[in-house]
């Protein structure tokens, strides 16, 4: 076992005692010693009635992933307390959401509140940066704009049990703007030019170009991007094993599934060949589409 598996699992007793059996650990243990034996919480560089909320998200991640508290439970007691530190008893859970919010906003922070993988926690940061990309496509050039998120003074529960080591990267807002946190993106990775920005160009064009489109549609072409552009060989092997045609609402696994078949017959072993084979796929599926949805002026 991996100290990743126990924060995954979100295991600290776990984590605690792998790290007093591993020399590797010995710098880092007492801040976990400090926080989840000793209940000595960290301060943020922000104005104390922030610090307040931001101790009982602390007080939350102590009582679930170390005491083993049941999350509602935990849950129900953060909710309480925040209520009532806010002087707002008897709010729904939406009105303290977005009192929360307002709270960092009036003290000059950009605020996400809710869950992340099951679990509350807050994202709090100082700096939106709208950034605009020229991003070459296999038949076109996309402008595409993607917030920066910079100044991150809290990442959620996963950032939080990992002292910054592992953390959510960004988020889509409601209008389909990607949100990247600045500390989580090498900006010069595939990650980032590939996998996101050619991906998430290549969706705004089909949605403009195919109004009709399916999610699975949509990923599918997203998908053959990547592996036209990626120097990646692990990437189709990765995109396979997420095919699955049970799942008929997941785009991705159906897309996935198609891209299966589609690549049976091709040498995977060979880079070259596969990303030959996506962008004959992709004309071929630009065709497809144009007959079943209409070719757009």
């Amino acid at each position: 076992m991996q100290i990743q598996d126990f924060f995954v699992n979100g295991d600290m007793k776990g984590a605690i005692a792998y790290m007093r059996e591993h020399e590797e650990f010995r710098d880092i243990l007492p801040a976990y010693i400090a926080i989840f034996e000793n209940c000595e919480y960290r301060t943020y560089d922000v104005p104390d009635f922030l610090n307040k909320i931001l101790l009982q998200y602390q007080v939350y991640y102590r009582d679930v992933f170390y005491c083993g508290l049941p999350e509602e439970e935990a849950a129900d007691k953060l909710r309480k307390q925040l209520k009532a530190l806010l002087d707002m008893p008897d709010a729904e859970e939406a009105l303290l959401t977005e009192r929360l919010q307002l709270t960092f906003e009036a003290k000059g922070y950009h605020a996400l509140f809710g869950k992340t993988q099951g679990y509350y926690g807050p994202y709090v940061w100082r700096d939106t940066v709208p950034t605009v990309y020229g991003v070459e496509l296999p038949d076109s050039t996309a402008q595409y704009t993607v917030n920066i998120l910079k100044g991150f003074v809290f990442r959620s529960w996963m950032d939080y049990l990992t002292f910054g080591r592992f953390g959510t990267g960004g988020w889509a807002s409601p209008d389909g703007t990607i949100n990247c946190i600045e500390q989580a993106y090498d900006f010069e990775s595939e990650r980032f030019l590939v996998s996101l920005l050619k991906h998430e160009a290549q969706h705004t064009v089909d949605m403009k170009q195919f109004p009709g489109i399916t999610p699975a549609e949509l990923e599918y072409r997203a998908k053959l991007v990547e592996l036209h552009y990626s120097s990646d060989l692990g990437l189709l092997q990765k995109f396979l094993s997420e095919a699955d045609e049970s799942r008929p609402s997941d785009g991705h696994a159906m897309a996935s599934a198609r891209l299966k078949r589609e690549f049976a017959d091709t040498d995977q072993t060979k880079l070259s060949r596969i990303q030959t084979r996506a962008l004959e796929l992709l004309r071929a599926h630009t065709k497809e589409m144009e007959e079943k949805y209409g070719k757009q002026k």
